[in-house]
This record gives structure tokens, C-alpha cells and sequence, in this order.
């Protein structure tokens, strides 16, 4: 019995196997989406890239559309701040510019700009793919976001305001250098230097409007 009990814990997977193997998984999935799209990235062809099967995938994502979200999850991962309570800034400005600067360099990078592209060609036929997206968006970015607008208004730092809307308004409008990128078929149109003077600006406009009325 006990000489059993050893042969299964031998035989089960370290953490640190499982993580890898996972990590690989995913970059294999990203590589595929960004090189074949959508549609054309199948699981079958994703598996075997990576040397699994597509009965794992699907215990472990529940299908594409799974799988497509863990692969945004870790795209969004690479470049937010690792403790984003670094971002939690009492000036409003100050803060929203340290929000800006780094949502728009995650969304400058080639990986970023592959997705949106693709985003942009097959949304409207995979609903899922949107929907994917969407969520991804709102856990990554829009609710962390709303979160800290929500700590400055408790702290009578801004104004009252709707703070889902204001940080949906604000993650919108910073998206727009890139989707204006992606449909022009540019890469890069601004430096990193000039990136980061727009994040800037449209910082201060925003918290120029959150502002508290003097009373």
C-alpha cells in the first residue's frame, strides 16, 4: 500500500512542470493566432504545435474560445505594472498618467497589435473571439482602473462621478492611436518618448474634468 502511495506521488507532475508546460502551451497558441488568425487556428493544429492533445486543452480551457482568453490574459499580464498598487497615486493626474503610460505602451507592442487586427477582421464572424476580447479588456484594464477611480472619489480626491463610464471613456480614447495604426497598416507611429507625452495629456484632460467644485 505504502509503496503505491510512493509510486503516485513519484509520478505526479511538479507545480513548476505543470506551469511551464502551460506557459509553452499558451505561447504556442499565441504564435498561432497572430500567425494564422483567427479561424485558421484550429486546436488540432495548436496541439500539435505543442505537442498536446486536444483533449487537454480542452480539460483544461473548455475549447477556443477558453484558450483564446488565457492567451489575452497573458499578452495584458506582460506589461501591467506587477503591483498595481505602485499605480494608486493621490493626485489624479499623476495617477491617470501612470495608468496611461502603461496601457498604451501594452498596447504598442507587435503582439498587441496582431490581436487587434485580427479583432478587427474577424469579430464580427466569431462572436466569441469579440466577446473574448471584451472580457479580457474589462477584467484587465477597465475594472482595475474604475477600482483606483473609486479610491480617489472616497477620498474626496475627485468629483462624483460614474466611475465605470469615466474609465471605459478613458480607455477608449488611449485605444484609438493604435486602432488608427492597425487600419493604416502601420506599426509604430509614435515613439515611446511622444507615446508617453500623449498619455500625458490626455491624463490631465481627464482629471482636469474629475476635478472637485469648490464649494
Amino acid at each position: 500500500m505504502h509503496g503505491h502511495d510512493r509510486r503516485s506521488r513519484a509520478g505526479r507532475p511538479k507545480s513548476a512542470d505543470v506551469e511551464n508546460r502551460t506557459q509553452a502551451l499558451l505561447e504556442v497558441a499565441e504564435q498561432a493566432l497572430i500567425e494564422l488568425g483567427y479561424e485558421r487556428a484550429t486546436l488540432q493544429i495548436i496541439a500539435q504545435r505543442a505537442k498536446v492533445s486536444k483533449k487537454t486543452i480542452y480539460a483544461k480551457y473548455g475549447g477556443k474560445p477558453g484558450l483564446l482568453r488565457a492567451v489575452l490574459d497573458r499578452i495584458a499580464d506582460r506589461h501591467m505594472a506587477a503591483d498595481l498598487s505602485l499605480l494608486d497615486r493621490d493626485d489624479p493626474a499623476e495617477g491617470l498618467s501612470e495608468w496611461a503610460r502603461m496601457i498604451m505602451r501594452s498596447r504598442r507592442t507587435p503582439a498587441a497589435h496582431a490581436i487587434t487586427a485580427i479583432s478587427m477582421r474577424e469579430g464580427l464572424r466569431f462572436p466569441e473571439f469579440r466577446e473574448a476580447m471584451e472580457e479580457a479588456h474589462k477584467l484587465r484594464w477597465q475594472m482595475p482602473l474604475r477600482s483606483y477611480l473609486e479610491r480617489l472619489q472616497a477620498r474626496g480626491l475627485i468629483r462624483p462621478v460614474d466611475c465605470d463610464e469615466i474609465a471605459s471613456i478613458f480607455l477608449w480614447v488611449l485605444s484609438q492611436e493604435m486602432i488608427t495604426a492597425v487600419s493604416a497598416g502601420t506599426a509604430q507611429p509614435l515613439s515611446d518618448e511622444e507615446a508617453d507625452e500623449k498619455a500625458g495629456r490626455i491624463a490631465t484632460l481627464i482629471a482636469q474634468g474629475l476635478t472637485p467644485v469648490a464649494g
